[in-house]
C-alpha cells in the first residue's frame, strides 16, 4: 500500500512539473556565469557545452537538488572535464526519482575554441526511465551549444536541448521537448557580472531569468536570480578553498516551493 500510493503521489507531481520545466534541473538551470569568460567553472559547462573549452584542468564535481523538497523526486548529479588542445571532453551522469520510479541521463560531451572570441560544444545524452515490473523506456537525444565574446566585457551564448524533438524522442508517455536558451553577459567589473537569458520550451509559455554574480572577494561570490513565468527565484553563495569549490543554492516556487541545491567541485592544481 506505501508503495502504491507513494507512485501515484510521484506520479501527480511529474505531473505539476511537467508545466514547470522539469528537464530544467539544476544543471540546465542559467547562471549568470554561462554567459561570460571570466566566471566560468564545471556548472556552466553542464548548461552550455561550449564553456568546457575554457576549463583549464581536470575538474569533477557532484551536485544534487531536492525538488520542492520531496525526496521521491530528488536529483543527483556526477560530473567530469578533461581539457584537451584547443577544448575539452565532457562526462555527465544524472539520476533522480526513488525506488519505483527512476530517470536516468548519461552525457557525453565535447567543446572547443574556434578563434579567441568563439567555442562551441555538443553532447550526447542517453535517457531512460525505469519503472520496477512495468516499464522500462529509453531514447537519445542531442544538445548543441555555442558562446561568442563580443568585447572584453560582453558575451552571448546560444544552446540548443533535443533540437530534433518529435515522436521518436519520448520516454514512455512523456515526450521529450526541445529547449532552446539564449542569453548576455556584461561583465560590469571584474568582480561583478549582470546576465540575462531567455528559454523557450515545447508547448510552454517563455521563461525569462535575470542574473547577477558578486565576487566579494576571491573565496566568496553572491549569485542572484530572477524568473518569469514560471517564477523561480534564486540565489546561491559559491565559496571556494584552493581546488575545491562549494555552492549552495536554492529556488523557489510560489506555488511548489523551496528547492535546495549543494554542488562540490574540484579540480586539479595548475601547474605553474
Amino acid at each position: 500500500m506505501k508503495k502504491i500510493i507513494a507512485t501515484i503521489a510521484c506520479t501527480m507531481c511529474t505531473a505539476v512539473i511537467c508545466a514547470q520545466l522539469v528537464w530544467l534541473s539544476v544543471d540546465k538551470q542559467p547562471f549568470a556565469g554561462t554567459y561570460s569568460r571570466n566566471f566560468h567553472h564545471l556548472l556552466t559547462a553542464l548548461q552550455n557545452q561550449a564553456a568546457l573549452a575554457y576549463i583549464p584542468v581536470v575538474t569533477a564535481g557532484i551536485i544534487t537538488e531536492r525538488r520542492f523538497l520531496l525526496k521521491a523526486i530528488s536529483t543527483h548529479n556526477a560530473a567530469l572535464a578533461v581539457p584537451v588542445r584547443h577544448g575539452g571532453f565532457g562526462l555527465h551522469l544524472q539520476q533522480s526519482g526513488y525506488t519505483d520510479y527512476r530517470r536516468q541521463v548519461i552525457g557525453l560531451s565535447y567543446g572547443r575554441t574556434l578563434g579567441d572570441r568563439f567555442s562551441i560544444g555538443m553532447q550526447a545524452d542517453y535517457l531512460s526511465e525505469f519503472i520496477p515490473q512495468y516499464t522500462t523506456t529509453a531514447t537519445v537525444v542531442f544538445e548543441l551549444g555555442c558562446l561568442m565574446h563580443l568585447t572584453s566585457q560582453l558575451h552571448m551564448g546560444l544552446h540548443v536541448f533535443n533540437p530534433t524533438a518529435g515522436s521518436a524522442q519520448s520516454l514512455g508517455k512523456n515526450k521529450v521537448p526541445a529547449i532552446y536558451s539564449a542569453g548576455l553577459g556584461y561583465e560590469v567589473r571584474p568582480a561583478f557580472l549582470l546576465s540575462i537569458a531567455v528559454t523557450q520550451e515545447t508547448d510552454a509559455a517563455t521563461l525569462t531569468k535575470v542574473m547577477c554574480e558578486y565576487r566579494i572577494i576571491k573565496q566568496l561570490s553572491l549569485q542572484l536570480g530572477i524568473c518569469t513565468d514560471p517564477q523561480l527565484n534564486s540565489a546561491a553563495i559559491g565559496i571556494s578553498l584552493q581546488q575545491l569549490y562549494i555552492q549552495l543554492s536554492a529556488s523557489h516556487h510560489p506555488q511548489l516551493g523551496l528547492t535546495p541545491a549543494t554542488a562540490i567541485v574540484w579540480q586539479l592544481k595548475r601547474r605553474q
